[in-house]
């Protein structure tokens, strides 16, 4: 039986194709989960052994759920993706090492067990977003102190988002059952249009809640230092909007290299798939968030003092004391400014910081 590749599957039937690209995209993907379990395990025992207080076992419990099922939605990511990436390889040499390409035809064309793989993979990449939105948005409603005006339009357009990334993962379903068929390979083709709408949208979202919770927090720590209130701590709010800044804008960056890597290469130029480090970093973003604030509010002390008063002192005004009852939501991370007291020739101003991120 003759081994002659057909002309028509010379590229898909590539070297880079069905070996260097699956072996350097799996080594990545397992080298990033691999960090991504060390994250998640720090930030389980952090959030686990570091919570005081009603509404901070709340807000423990809730992002430690939120937590849990991204990891849970990544590790089921990875074990589809593997199996996708394995299974591709073996129809490829099995096609060329008989010369029979038709059991490979059929399992592009029409291959319930691809259809399943590819559904799934998809749908657990738009779950993961979601989830990710949940935590984002309630850190970002929090922090600006439950305003509708801000949290409710960033709401809709994550609703909207994810909706369209449900829709095309469904077209993308319907159609690809049996691509051999012209109306359903031009559904699968309108559903690719959809998901890359899905994803522009979706970098936008979540750089617009990453930049509005770090915005905020920045502003917040602004007017604190107006009012000549400095933290003596190495820990301090300025520290918190980098690390929202800096680990937020992960997910968009990754979405966005690629769509890029996806638009402007081939396999033989670049053998190398982003879209499960995109998919990763969905939830290592939110994770690497919480870990990187709980060690640094002085790991070595924090379990002895959760909840702690640091007083300051601002400049004199004769005999009139200034008096600060704004209080500032920073997600878990509150920051109360309050008045000494009337009378008072050297007013203190006392700032609660409730270390619960």
């Amino acid at each position: 039986m003759s081994s002659t590749i057909p002309k028509e599957l010379t590229d898909i039937l590539s070297v880079e194709r069905i070996i260097v690209g699956p072996i350097s995209t799996l080594s990545a993907m397992y080298c990033v989960y691999g960090l991504y379990i060390l994250l998640f395990g720090a930030a389980v025992y952090l959030m686990r052994s570091r919570q005081r207080g009603d509404e901070s076992k709340f807000n423990c419990k809730f992002y430690l759920s939120l937590t849990v099922i991204l990891f849970v939605l990544c590790t089921m990511f990875v074990v589809d993706y593997t199996i996708q990436n394995l299974l591709e390889p073996v129809i490829f040499f099995t096609a060329v090492k008989t010369g029979d390409f038709k059991p490979f035809m059929d399992y592009a064309k029409n291959s319930v067990v691809k259809l399943t793989i590819y559904s799934f993979d998809q749908l657990v990449a738009v779950l993961l977003n979601i989830t990710a939105d949940c935590m984002l948005i309630h850190r970002c409603h929090s922090i600006w102190g439950s305003r509708k005006r801000v949290t409710v339009p960033l709401l809709v357009a994550s609703t909207a988002t994810n909706v369209l990334g449900l829709v095309g993962s469904i077209i993308l379903i319907i159609g690809g059952r049996d691509t051999s068929i012209k109306s359903n390979y031009m559904l699968v083709t309108h559903a690719k249009t959809v998901l890359a709408s899905y994803d522009v949208c979706s970098a936008v979202v979540n750089s617009a809640l990453t930049l509005f919770t770090a915005g905020r927090i920045w502003w917040i720590h602004r007017q604190a230092r107006a009012h000549g209130v400095y933290s003596s701590d190495a820990f301090d709010i300025e520290s918190i909007y980098r690390i929202i800044l800096e680990s937020g804008l992960i997910y968009p960056v990754f979405i966005v290299a690629s769509l890029v890597a996806t638009n402007t290469s081939t396999p033989k130029t670049l053998p190398f798939d982003f879209y499960p480090l995109r998919s990763l970093s969905a939830g290592i973003a939110p994770t690497l968030i919480i870990v990187r604030v709980k060690f640094g509010q002085n790991a070595e002390n924090l379990q002895d003092r959760m909840i702690s008063d640091i007083c300051f002192t601002t400049p004199r005004e004769g005999n009139t004391a200034r008096s600060f009852g704004q209080v500032y939501s920073i997600g878990n991370f509150s920051m109360t400014p309050v008045g000494s007291g009337g009378g008072s020739e050297d007013p203190g101003v006392d700032i609660q910081k409730e270390a619960t991120v």
